[in-house]
């Protein structure tokens, strides 16, 4: 297709999709004006967001997603924004989907993960996604699969040999993050909110922020929260600590930066009690651990919305029902959340989407959501699951046949700057700076 019938056929600025995203999420909230706002086309923010160097075989051409990822990206940045249009958001949601490969100088494996510990793999009877993030995972192989493999191709070799869904049961029991290609049904929201969102109000105070939560998409809400206004406070067990902490210390700094930092050591009933006590003072909680790792503790989430705060639980499945304790990362949740599967419909090959694309989007899932509630005067329990978020985005409409095609030509045919990379808001403190100077204002 030349250049000319791309023009007509796929404006340079369609924001449409997002700020349709945006308004059927601010509807509950009643009468909200929408900032101004001008996006890229789905297919030259692919690009633009650095994506496109992500998603693909490695020798081959990149690839556009077909399902509109970035719209929703920005559809959220958008909904932050008329709820806070004082904020120093980002320009772009989509941005934030290529950050941390961009910082890390990641690019497309295929059916490999951007940063490498994921596979998609051939069953008998299908694809799966298995995620060997930990050494114990290396080390319960064995057990998942009834032989010995030491490297992936031996793995790949054993996968193939058995069906799809007594892997991913085994898979599940040993504690291991493994999913199956899906196509689920699209839930009519990218989160589950109850009791559900109301009229928003002004606020008159910032609100205190409890982040529990690690990685990538919890850290990023919160941090998002805080360029919103809120006072934000990392907890931190002594003992296991962010893992993220080991990784890259600038994009650290991105997630944790103006954070203040709190230490526990979450096994003495001294340091459980000083937890509990900033819970209760915080108007927003955002945790991503397995649901009965805090109730060991003793820490009820329902509890804690229902004296009046927001709790947001971020997990890969759910905080409810068989599959609340699940583990799952943003490269096998997004599988299980239709991306891999939409890339065989679209471009006939199970592919990996992105880098852990579940995880920007749920943080700015989760960071909606918050601040939403908060503005609604709290007192609501947020579940919001990774593979969910990217079931939603399928469900804003998939692309394929020559629409698609047309996409991957604008998109290779763009000679437009990629996005800013956002800077920190500061150096993230270390771990446990603020124990004391917090704990005395309790």
């Amino acid at each position: 297709m030349r250049a000319a019938e791309l023009s007509l056929a796929l404006p340079r600025n369609d924001g449409s999709l997002a700020v349709s995203v945006a308004r059927r999420l601010l509807e509950p909230l009643g009468p909200v004006d929408l900032p101004a706002w001008e996006a890229d086309h789905p297919a030259l923010a692919w690009r633009r967001s650095g994506l496109l160097e992500l998603t693909g075989r490695p020798g081959g051409p990149g690839l556009v997603a077909p399902i509109p990822l970035t719209s929703l990206a920005d559809g959220l940045v958008l909904a932050l924004g008329a709820l806070a249009p004082y904020a120093d958001l980002p320009r772009n949601g989509a941005a934030l989907l290529g950050e941390r490969a961009r910082r890390l100088g990641l690019r497309r494996r295929g059916q490999v993960s951007a940063n490498g510990s994921a596979r998609l793999l051939k069953t008998l009877d299908g694809h799966l996604a298995l995620n060997l993030v930990r050494m114990e995972d290396w080390e319960s192989l064995p057990a998942l699969l009834g032989g010995t493999a030491s490297e992936w191709c031996a793995v790949a070799d054993l996968v193939a040999r058995q069906p799809t869904a007594d892997l991913v049961a085994q898979g599940h029991l040993l504690g291991m993050a493994i999913a199956p290609e899906g196509r689920p049904p699209s839930p009519a929201r990218p989160f589950s909110i109850q009791p559900p969102l109301g009229a928003a109000t002004i606020r008159s105070r910032r609100p205190l922020v409890v982040d529990l939560s690690a990685l990538w998409a919890g850290p990023l809400a919160a941090s998002l929260l805080g360029a919103m206004g809120a006072r934000v406070v990392k907890i931190e067990s002594l003992s296991r600590p962010d893992g993220a902490r080991g990784g890259d210390p600038y994009f650290y700094d991105l997630l944790n930066g103006g954070k203040a930092s709190v230490a526990l050591d979450f096994k003495d009933p001294e340091g459980v009690g000083r937890l509990r006590a900033l819970i209760d003072a915080a108007d927003i909680v955002i945790e991503s651990t397995r649901p009965r790792a805090l109730e060991q503790l003793g820490i009820d989430a329902a509890s804690v919305a229902r004296r009046g705060a927001t709790w947001v639980s971020v997990t890969a499945y759910g905080r409810t029902g068989v599959t609340a304790n699940l583990i799952g990362f943003g490269d096998d949740t997004a599988v299980a959340g239709g991306a891999s599967a939409a890339m065989r419909r679209g471009w006939g090959e199970s592919l990996f989407v992105g880098d852990a694309i579940a995880d920007p989007l749920t943080g700015l899932a989760a960071a909606f959501a918050a601040w939403a509630s908060w503005l609604g005067g709290g007192g609501r329990l947020v579940d919001i699951a990774l593979a969910d978020v990217i079931a939603y985005a399928s469900g804003l409409g998939e692309v394929s046949g020559s629409e698609l095609s047309a996409w991957q030509a604008f998109a290779e045919a763009d000679k437009g700057p990629l996005y800013s990379l956002r800077q920190p808001l500061g150096i993230a403190s270390p771990l446990g700076a603020d124990t004391v100077s917090l704990l005395s204002e309790l």
